[in-house]
């Protein structure tokens, strides 16, 4: 269905509706008692989803609208969850190791005419529900009032005009921003090459970017013929701007009175025709009206005029920035540790020599908090100001930092900003958004977790343009990055975060917001008391819950927790359960206990042991479970509730060896994620919906694995590692290609391979396994390199990232046929790790030509003798990686001794467009750390026109990086 199933605003309205008309399809006929009682219950919660849709958009609604939203949400997975109670009820009466709702018309068959209890039981149920419903709507009816969902409140004052009239003394950190801006602004006489440049600052809400684009505006003004400052809104009055933007820059047209677009529009263009003109165009949020807005913009008309943008989004500030390349595109950063001080010092004392020692503290937990946000600055120094100025006083304002401090113009005027951005976010996007909260504060969400719980939470639905659900969460992923609502990390070769942070100031508002919306509650160990009972009193019934547990071992505080969770919450009806840290047996314990749960997170829980898992076949609506990085050692062998799991991730469980039999039976699972050396069960092949198939290593499978391979036919990502040895295991080999071509002829888009090459022939023993065009990684661990080896390696057409581990020795005529083996028309991610060398004196140097389209480049020894290898990138035209990114280097001291003392040219000075280095050592001492830094950054620093190479921070005793 194209709506979105569960989401933050409708609950799981969507999802109810959904089953409810599977409910009255002609096939499923067991219903037909209380068919017309199932229609009008979809009738009745139709409106209310309509109410719940409409009530979404509303940004500020009265208090007894946001109960009856909250009410009819929570109803939502009420109902949702008695119709999947007795669903799982006929499933396990009718068939234990059949699953899944839509199979409920064949049970319910064989249920007609035998048991006249369950029809009895359903028709209570149906009962039960309707009467829900009506108690709602006749309690709501009880306290109406003719306010019309709009309550009296205060107007908020758009920060946009105090930033625009701010005073220049007041201004911090603006200086370098600004002078950069200048830069890609500045126009240098008799420079017609751009009549008209459009440059972009892009950010989150809160940066300052208005700021920065009236500090610029009011800098370079005077060297413009005319100019003009506009405001937009999600909403904007495009006739309102563009007669703005007329009368700013001087023109007497319909002074009187608004004009048609069109002929603002016309007006605009032939007033600016022969003029240099500069104009600011200030948080615009969507293409469309900068398409419009644009038209009045002649591009012919005297060279050197500038336009000056400020967005939320990444796209906005693509589409409009011209020439559309990242130089006209500045990413406006935080407030340094420095500026942040100065101004919230300033705010408050004047300046930070005046705050009193015992405050110092608090200050600088408030300012880690505030993240360097300067809305986050201002706003809460505004609040200290007006306050008492006692110790406790700030150590509450630390705690209870962002949103749920009290109201007031400040705090609401943030609120304003961020609420912008988190409605015009569509509704899908804000559930994906607002489900960040049940992560702790600074942590790394890898993105691969997030969007497969995303979707077991029923967030992602097919829609028109894919099928694919992980596709789709990829998208909702980069589109929340695009929005500058999450901060990418780890940027891979493809262009995609590896995973996110969120800005500590957005975690709060959207913390507030989940509390408002009930959405989920996260409770900490050693953490306040006082906010312990404010999550307690705002969250006592919770659908969704996160246990922050780091570090800690006081049995008397986990016990806290767990009495909280015991008495002070009712987790009866709990959706999703994730524990981050530590944990304690006694926070595992309930978990079987848990009848409604879909998602159950508690990957890296070090306290996680087998017996924890006993009675987890009880929990039959669970879709996702993680136990990646724990210590079990097996499954219990009695599974087969879990017949609606979908995800299952246990990588880097080291110790796990076996799969029991039970998983065959999970018709519903799409990934199945294990570590290498642990043995899955004959009778995979039944997996027929399995799309996501990994860590798999081959020879620790049955015989049967290799053709049962070939009957998941639905496999879009396939991880395997495979030993070529010849012995007993190689009679599989030939039935292992057979199905990984079949599988390469259907729907296997991303294969990883993990090989182990044997013999004298350093890899002679590859050349029978075939190149399929799904082969995107390959790890390679080889003896040599040979020319057996390179022939295949160059066939292998959408290789994106090659490892390469010699475990023998390396000459440069294998750096050679290496060079030759990558494909010239692919990304590549390309690392070379050689365990020893031949022993000589002095460092081994290899030359590195070639790879041309290389990214990314690493190259390390794990050899610690005398003699070992560094390398030398060729110059020249057509040299060596010319579209190098990433570099990492590893070598070791005597070596890097020689190289450094001797004065060796590594050649990093010719990859223009490098832009992050790595250098390792080991063991090094402080004086050799001193002279590799020297030497290094003498070379880095000579790069040509490279700006993104921005420093190269100071080394530790064994490494040291460029960013």
């Amino acid at each position: 269905m194209g709506e979105f199933l569960v989401s933050a605003s409708t609950g799981a309205m969507g999802s109810v509706l959904s089953k409810l008309a599977t409910m009255l399809s002609d096939e499923c006929k067991a219903f037909k008692n209380v068919r017309g009682d199932i229609k009008d219950l979809k009738k009745e919660l139709e409106h209310m989803h309509a109410f719940l849709l409409a009530m979404a958009d509303v940004e500020d609604p009265d208090e007894q609208t946001k109960l009856r939203a909250r009410d009819v949400r929570e109803l939502s997975y009420d109902i949702e969850d008695t119709i999947d109670k007795f669903t799982v009820h006929f499933e396990r009466e009718c068939n234990p190791k059949s699953r899944g709702f839509k199979v409920l018309v064949d049970k319910c068959r064989k249920l007609m005419t035998s048991d006249i209890k369950i029809r009895r039981q359903i028709a209570k149920e149906v009962k039960d529900i309707k009467n829900q419903i009506k108690d709602t709507s006749e309690r709501y009816a009880r306290y109406s009032t003719t306010a019309g969902g709009c309550s009296t409140r205060n107007v908020v004052v758009d920060t946009r005009v105090l930033a625009v009239f701010k005073d220049t003394s007041e201004l911090v950190g603006l200086d370098g921003p600004s002078d950069e801006l200048v830069k890609l602004l500045k126009f240098e006489e008799g420079d017609s090459a751009h009549h008209l440049e459009v440059v972009s600052i892009v950010g989150f809400g809160g940066l300052g970017k208005t700021t920065l684009a009236n500090h610029v505006y009011n800098k370079l003004g005077e060297n413009f013929d005319c100019r003009a400052f506009v405001s937009i809104s999600r909403n904007p009055d495009t006739s309102m701007i563009l007669n703005s933007i007329l009368s700013q820059v001087g023109s007497q047209k319909n002074a009187n009175g608004f004009a048609e677009v069109q002929q603002v529009i016309r007006d605009i263009r032939e007033f600016l025709k022969d003029k240099r003109y500069f104009i600011v165009v200030d948080d615009i949020w969507d293409v469309q009206a900068w398409k419009i807005l644009e038209c009045a913009f002649a591009k012919g008309g005297r060279p050197g005029s500038r336009i000056l943008i400020t967005t939320r989004k990444m796209e906005v500030a693509k589409v409009c920035s011209s020439p559309p390349d990242e130089d006209h595109i500045y990413r406006i950063k935080a407030l340094s540790d420095a500026d942040s001080k100065k101004l919230f010092f300033k705010g408050i004392f004047g300046c930070e020599e005046k705050c009193p020692s015992e405050l110092r503290e608090a200050s600088n937990g408030i300012l880690k908090k505030c993240g360097g946000l300067p809305l986050a600055v201002i706003t809460i120094s505004s609040l200290l100001a007006t306050g008492q100025k006692k110790e406790d006083q700030w150590e509450r304002v630390h705690r209870s930092i962002g949103f749920a401090f009290g109201r007031s113009c400040e705090v609401d005027g943030m609120r304003g900003i961020l609420s912008l951005s988190y409605f015009d976010l569509p509704h899908c996007l804000r559930s994906c958004l607002m489900y960040l909260t049940l992560f702790p504060e600074d942590y790394v969400i890898e993105r691969v977790r997030l969007v497969h719980k995303w979707i077991s939470e029923g967030f992602i639905v097919c829609g028109q343009d894919t099928n694919n659900l992980v596709e789709l969460g990829d998208m909702y992923f980069h589109e929340l990055i695009n929005r500058s609502l999450i901060q990418p990390i780890d940027i891979g070769y493809d262009g995609k975060a590896r995973g996110c942070r969120v800005h500590d100031t957005i975690l709060d508002f959207l913390v507030q917001k989940s509390a408002e919306e009930n959405f989920s509650a996260t409770l900490m160990l050693r953490s306040n008391q006082q906010q312990q009972q404010q999550q307690q009193e705002a969250s006592k019934f919770v659908r969704r819950l996160s246990l922050i547990a780091h570090g800690t071992s006081d049995q008397e505080e986990e016990a806290n927790i767990y009495n909280v969770l015991e008495e002070c919450m009712d987790t009866s009806h709990l959706r999703s359960y994730s524990i981050f840290g530590r944990g304690s047996k006694k926070l595992l314990s309930f978990i079987p206990y848990l009848n409604y749960l879909r998602v159950l997170d508690i990957e890296g829980c070090p306290t996680l042991e087998d017996d924890d898992l006993t009675n987890i076949g009880r929990l039959y609506q669970l879709r996702y479970l993680n136990v990646s990085k724990t210590g079990i050692t097996s499954f219990p062998t009695d599974m087969e509730g879990l017949q609606h799991l979908d995800t299952l991730n246990a990588r880097y469980c080291r110790r796990l060896r076996n799969l029991p039999k039970a998983f065959i039976w999970f018709k519903q699972l799409v990934r199945l994620i294990v570590t290498y050396g642990t043995r899955l069960p004959d009778g995979i092949g039944n997996l027929k919906n399995l799309q996501e198939l990994g860590d798999v290593y081959v020879p620790k499978c049955s015989l049967n694995f290799p053709q049962e391979l070939g009957e998941l036919t639905n496999l879009r990502s396939l991880s395997i590692g495979l030993d070529t040895i010849q012995g007993d295991k190689a009679c599989y080999m030939e039935k292992l290609v057979s199905s990984l071509c079949k599988l390469d002829a259907c729907n296997l888009s991303d294969l990883s391979l993990v090989l182990a090459l044997h013999g004298d022939g350093h890899g002679d023993d590859i050349v029978s396994f075939p190149a399929l065009s799904s082969i995107r990684k390959v790890w390679l661990s080889s003896p040599g390199i040979s020319k057996t080896t390179t022939r295949w390696l160059v066939s292998l057409v959408n290789l994106e990232y090659l490892n390469i581990y010699v475990a023998d020795v390396i000459e440069q005529r294998d750096i050679e046929l290496l060079v030759g083996s990558i494909p010239t028309t692919h990304l590549l991610d390309l690392t070379v790790t050689v365990r020893r060398t031949y022993n000589f004196v002095g460092p081994q140097v290899f030359i590195i030509r070639g790879f041309q389209q290389v990214q990314r480049f690493s190259f390390r020894s794990d050899d610690d003798s005398s003699g070992t290898l560094v390398v030398q990138v060729e110059g020249g035209s057509g040299g060596a990686m010319p579209t190098l990114k990433e570099l990492k280097l590893k070598i070791h001291p005597p070596a890097l001794n020689s190289a450094v003392l001797g004065g060796f040219d590594f050649g990093i000075q010719h990859l223009s467009c490098l832009a992050s280095f790595t250098l390792r050592g080991v063991k090094m001492a402080s004086s050799d750390v001193e002279a590799a830094e020297r030497a290094f950054k003498s070379m880095v620093e000579t790069i040509v026109l490279n700006d993104r190479l921005r420093h190269l921070a100071a080394p530790s005793s064994s490494r040291f990086v460029g960013m």
